[in-house]
């Protein structure tokens, strides 16, 4: 009987190290990125999960209404540092990322006029990637794997709608996000990714 405890527990001690070892997956983001754990919506990060369950945990550090220069103001905070990047170190000080995906761009990509809260100009969208990059490559290793994700195209049909659905008689027909406003700033994505070899 003891042979036998002491073999579960060893099994046990074992199965502890590899839990500690697991891999993380660790999504980066605005709402899109925040709502990717929505069962209801069917979201891409839950997908994650389900593909990668045993073998990686999906952490989500989405943050909805987020731009990149805001992103990159909580990282300078402590408490914003310890959030993204201090949760996910095992006792070891070691964070065992595999995977980072970075997927901003949409609310940057707002209108200037029309948006200015949330609108960054694309050359400094740009340059705030970079910067995100660095600091997940400084916290979790210049080996670690990062995907970037350009913003979503716009379907304005869609778009105005949802206006109107939100703002009710305040909705004004015009189009703080648009299909090229996307399409330029999803052209710097892919400009950061290939000068950076990601």
């Amino acid at each position: 009987m003891s042979s036998t405890l002491a073999e579960t527990e060893q099994g046990c001690s074992r199965r502890d190290q590899r839990l500690s070892k697991r891999g993380k997956i660790v999504l980066y983001g605005d709402s899109i990125t925040q709502m990717s754990f929505s069962a209801t919506l069917s979201g891409w990060g839950s997908y994650l999960a389900d593909v990668y369950q045993r073998r990686c945990d999906v952490f989500n550090r989405g943050m909805s209404g987020y731009n990149t220069d805001w992103f990159i103001k909580y990282l300078e905070t402590d408490e914003g540092h310890n959030d993204v990047f201090g949760m996910l170190r095992d006792d070891d000080k070691s964070a065992n990322v595999k995977l980072v995906t970075i997927f901003f761009g949409a609310n940057d990509a707002s209108h200037p006029e029309l948006n200015p809260r949330h609108h960054v100009p694309v050359a400094r969208f740009a340059s705030n990637l970079k910067v995100i990059v660095k600091k997940c490559q400084s916290n979790y290793g210049e080996d670690v794997n990062i995907i970037l994700i350009t913003p979503p195209p716009v379907h304005h049909d869609s778009r105005l709608k949802y206006q109107v659905q939100r703002y009710k008689e305040k909705a004004t027909g015009n189009l703080e996000r648009t299909l090229s406003l996307s399409g330029e700033y999803a052209k710097a994505v892919e400009n950061v990714a290939n000068e950076l070899q990601l």
